[in-house]
């Protein structure tokens, strides 16, 4: 008799590869969890060991260790706490990894995202810090939106907003913000969300600095790329690029790097990929590596044959062990998925019927939606048609929970095919009706995507228009402070030699040759400044460098003319100048020669 449960031999082999790949996983990873302790071990103080605590637990969350990196987060919090500094404190509440990871998950992993949340909420609203506040609200609202609670997050957003405005910090205006733009955009309110993340750009502007810029461009760039405007999205990227290798900010070009990446074709793709996988590696950022490993797997999975991705999977020690840790039974569906798209369906449904039992309940509605529209396809490959029908039943049934259109479109075409194969054509009929009604509805909010890229284009428009407007009056303001300056400076010019002309002290002839040369000769650094500045893009070290050539020339030069300038009107030669050439004179009347008198006039 032949065990339907027995594996072919091809998945006899990939199950003693896996068990090869566990055993050599866990020496790699011990070597890295070694370096984690040392520097725990020799921080120098307590500042330094806290910070080597969160390393430790991102690294752990980042391969899915979650019970040690909890353990390692609650060390982090009770030793910031014993320091009584609150800027220890609140830089573990919300930059630990369980604060953090609000992406997919387990639900048990969502209830503990959550409460990581609520903690570093509670100590915000205990000492009256209402920018985290804000922070906190906002960052619960991105868990809510993964959850599927799009209603709670919607709410939970709009107070984090609000909260925020009524602070001094940009950041987290521009966090929040960015963070509502999102949740407008879930709600397919495209135009509020656009208008959302260029109020966001603004605060980041007028805030003075570049930092903050890049979260924007992500998220506009978000927008245009559910609108199929890829180009458009890719030049925001290539903006946000272009600030972060400016800043030297190798986690945002690891961030450009996977969101240029996704909006490439397979190779370029790649190429994105493997880079934002080097800049990583180059700082030692094992989680950051790690997670663009994760997404270079996916990428790849639908292009390359099963016995390339599972030696990826060898080379790639903690990558295996992100998905062996991500939950029950991920790895046979990581397995299923790499036979599935490899052309091995046989193979691929051994690993789905191992995975099942985990994702009928224990994982996020998008998770489990996700893993039974292949699990359907996977028995349409075979033909096995009911089993197909069953599990293509329950992804739709999920796609409507968690809203996804495109999902239920796809779901109800299959479906209505399958009921063909099998000969009832009633039920065929229902999905066919159910089909037509999604492809109209998803192609009426095509039209209305056009529509609302349009407005988007004009709302664009606008805001350019003002912001040109603002830059002009901008501009005549600094030309009237420019041609002010140059008065002042002519007018210190033409005081010094009228007061050379006259005899005064000797000191308020030192005093104003000093006064304007000096306002000439930083009149002259002013105006270098915009150019150096443009020169330089704003980089300190080469600003630095180029003013102290400047100056070398400069401040030689103005010691020489001061000293040439001040001799020159001590010597008095302009008071012998001012009685040659009096103004008073030209306008002295030359006194009339009379005529001298005749003698016989004198006789008379």
């Amino acid at each position: 008799m032949i065990n339907l449960f027995q594996p072919p031999s091809f998945q006899r082999q990939l199950i003693l590869f896996a068990i090869v790949l566990i055993s050599l996983t866990t020496y790699g990873q011990q070597s890295v969890e070694e370096k984690f302790r040392q520097q725990i071990a020799t921080a120098k103080s307590d500042s330094e060991r806290i910070i080597s605590l969160g390393r430790f637990s991102k690294y752990q969350y980042a391969i899915k260790n979650f019970v040690a990196g909890d353990s390692l987060i609650e060390k982090q919090i009770m030793l910031a706490e014993s320091t009584l500094k609150q800027n220890l404190v609140l830089m573990v509440y919300f930059g630990n990894a369980g604060y953090l990871s609000t992406g997919t998950a387990t639900k048990e992993r969502a209830k503990n995202t959550e409460e990581y949340i609520r903690r570093a909420l509670e100590y915000a609203k205990a000492n009256d810090f209402a920018d985290y506040t804000a922070l906190a609200y906002s960052n619960l609202a991105t868990l809510n939106n993964s959850n599927g609670l799009f209603n709670e997050a919607f709410k939970n957003a709009n107070l984090a907003f609000t909260t925020a405005l009524n602070t001094n910090n940009d950041s987290a205006k521009v966090v929040t913000a960015i963070q509502l733009g999102n949740i407008y955009q879930q709600r397919s309110d495209v135009l509020m969300a656009f208008k959302t993340f260029m109020n966001a750009q603004n605060i980041a502007i007028l805030e003075g600095g570049e930092t903050l810029l890049p979260l924007v461009y992500h998220a506009i760039a978000g927008l245009y790329k559910k609108l199929g405007k890829e180009e458009t999205a890719k030049r925001y990227i290539h903006q946000s690029l272009a600030i972060n290798k400016k800043n030297a900010n190798i986690e945002g070009q690891v961030n450009d790097n996977i969101f240029l990446a996704k909006l490439n074709n397979y190779l370029a793709g790649k190429e994105y990929l493997q880079q934002a996988v080097l800049l990583a590696d180059s700082v030692q950022n094992v989680p950051l590596k790690i997670e663009g490993e994760r997404i270079l797997f996916y990428h790849m999975l639908f292009q390359e044959k099963p016995s390339f991705m599972l030696a990826y999977l060898d080379k790639n020690h903690e990558l295996r062990n992100v998905f062996i840790n991500s939950g029950p039974g991920y790895i046979n569906w990581i397995l299923a998925e790499i036979n599935l798209y490899g052309g091995l369906p046989d193979s691929a449904l051994f690993y789905f019927n191992k995975a099942e039992p985990y994702f009928k309940s224990g994982y996020d509605p998008q998770t489990r939606k996700n893993f039974l529209n292949e699990y359907a396809y996977c028995y349409t490959l075979l033909n096995k048609t009911a089993e197909a029908i069953a599990y293509y039943q329950q992804s739709y049934e999920l796609s409507k929970t968690v809203s996804d259109l495109a999902g239920q479109k796809n779901n109800t075409s299959e479906l209505k095919k399958l009921y063909q194969q099998q000969g009832d054509f009633e039920q065929a009929f229902t999905y066919s009706l159910l089909y037509d009604h999604l492809k109209d509805t998803v192609e009426l909010l095509g039209k209305e995507k056009d529509l609302a890229l349009l407005e988007i284009e004009n709302e664009a428009k606008l805001q350019q228009r003002e912001i040109d407007i603002k830059q002009e009056k901008q501009q005549r303001q600094y030309n009237l402070q420019y041609m002010l300056i140059t008065i002042v400076v002519a007018t210190a010019f033409l005081l010094m030699i009228m007061i050379g002309m006259f005899k005064v002290s000797t000191t308020i002839i030192r005093l104003m040759g000093f006064l304007s040369l000096l306002f000439f000769f930083e009149f002259i650094i002013l105006l270098l400044d915009t150019w150096i500045h443009h020169l330089t893009h704003g980089e300190p070290w080469k600003i630095w460098l180029i003013k102290i050539g400047i100056i070398s020339l400069l401040l030689p030069l103005h010691h020489f003319l001061e000293h040439k300038l001040i001799h020159y009107l001590l010597s008095r030669h302009l008071i012998t100048v001012r009685s040659r050439f009096s103004i008073s004179k030209l306008f002295k009347k030359k006194k009339k020669v009379l005529p001298p008198q005749d003698a016989t006039e004198e006789q008379a």
